[in-house]
């Protein structure tokens, strides 16, 4: 199960982060925030297939 959250830098820009490794910089908090719960959902319904 990934969490994944997300770090506004000084310069304003964004970074989307999880416990995994995954982490993708981005230009706006929005865009990290949006990419981060799209990892996580992503990983979620990865396990649910596995599990199934």
């Amino acid at each position: 199960m990934c969490y994944a959250d997300t770090v506004t830098n000084d310069d304003g820009t964004a970074t989307a982060f999880c416990y995994c490794g995954w982490s993708a910089d981005h230009a706006t908090p929005e865009a990290a925030d949006t990419d981060a719960e799209r990892h996580q959902t992503a990983a979620d319904a990865a396990e649910s297939a596995l599990a199934a």
